[in-house]
C-alpha cells in the first residue's frame, strides 16, 4: 500500500488550508478525525468541526475539542439536522485559505495527507485534487487503496458514479464558492454533485498516487444505505448538463 510520506522538500512552499468536518450522530469517533488532521505536516489554518444538529454527544465533544485547541479548531453547532451539504456549507463559509478539504467525521487523514495533496496542488495547478482511501470495515485491516477515478477524463469519471470522496481530496476556496458550495437538497450523492458541478464550471482535476484516508464503516446510521434516495439522487446527477451531447463521456 503506498501511503503518503515526508519525502518533500521540507521548505516547500505550500499555501494553508482548512478542513471542514461535518459531524452527525459520531461522537464516538469524531475526535479520531480532528486528531488526524492536527497531526498532519504541514498544520491546517483551520478545522471547523460542524456538528449538524446531533442526538448524541456530538456538540459536547465538539466543544471540548476547540478549547483544547483554540485558534484552531472551530466549533459551529447547527440547532437541528440539515444535512451533510448544508454542514459542510456552513463550515466553508467559515474558511479563508485558499485550500478546503472535507474530511467525514467517521474518516481519518494518514500521515502526510496534507502534504501530499497540497503538492499535487503545487505541481499540476488543478483546483482539485484526488487521492486514494483505504476500506477499514468494523475495525478490520485496512484494505488495498482505492480511487474510482483513474486519473484520466474527469467527464468519463463522473459519468461512472461518484469516484471522488471529500474524505481524500482537497479542493480550492475560490472553486467551493463559485459553485456555490453542496447543494442541501441532495441528502446522498451530495458529492457526486458537487464535484461534477465544478467540472462544469471548468475546474481542473488531478490525482496523486498517494493513499491519504482510511474510509471507515463505524456503529451509526449511513445515508450510503438509502438505496432508493440514492438511485433518485443519482439519476438527478447525471441529468446534469455536463453529461449531455454524443461527445459528453469521451471529453
Amino acid at each position: 500500500m503506498h501511503f503518503p510520506s515526508d519525502a518533500f522538500p521540507a521548505d516547500l512552499p505550500l499555501d494553508s488550508y482548512d478542513v471542514v468536518i461535518p459531524c452527525h450522530n459520531r461522537a464516538h469517533v469524531v475526535a479520531d478525525a480532528v486528531a488526524s488532521v492536527l497531526a498532519q505536516s504541514p498544520a491546517p489554518a483551520r478545522v471547523v468541526v460542524v456538528d449538524d444538529g446531533s442526538r448524541d454527544d456530538g456538540a459536547a465533544v465538539i466543544r471540548a475539542l476547540a478549547a483544547m485547541h483554540p485558534g484552531v479548531v472551530q466549533a459551529v453547532i447547527l440547532p437541528r439536522n440539515g444535512g451533510a451539504s448544508n454542514a459542510r456549507n456552513a463550515g466553508a463559509a467559515l474558511c479563508s485559505s485558499p485550500w478546503i478539504a472535507f474530511l467525514d467525521s467517521d474518516d481519518t487523514w494518514l500521515p502526510g495527507a496534507a502534504r501530499a495533496l497540497l503538492e499535487g496542488g503545487l505541481t499540476s495547478g488543478a483546483d482539485v485534487i484526488v487521492g486514494h482511501f483505504a476500506r477499514v470495515e468494523d475495525g478490520a485491516a485496512a484494505g488495498d487503496p482505492e480511487c474510482g477515478w483513474d486519473g484520466g477524463s474527469i467527464r468519463a469519471g463522473l459519468a461512472s458514479g461518484g469516484v471522488i470522496g471529500p474524505s481524500w481530496s482537497i479542493v480550492r476556496r475560490e472553486t467551493v464558492f463559485e459553485v456555490e458550495g453542496f447543494d442541501p437538497s441532495f441528502r446522498n450523492c451530495n458529492d457526486w454533485d458537487f464535484y461534477t458541478r465544478a467540472a462544469h464550471a471548468g475546474a481542473t482535476f488531478a490525482r496523486v498516487d498517494a493513499t491519504i484516508a482510511l474510509y471507515r464503516t463505524v456503529a451509526g446510521d449511513r445515508l450510503v444505505n438509502d438505496h432508493t434516495a440514492g438511485a433518485a439522487n443519482a439519476a438527478r446527477v447525471l441529468a446534469h448538463p455536463y453529461f449531455a451531447g454524443p461527445d459528453a463521456v469521451a471529453a
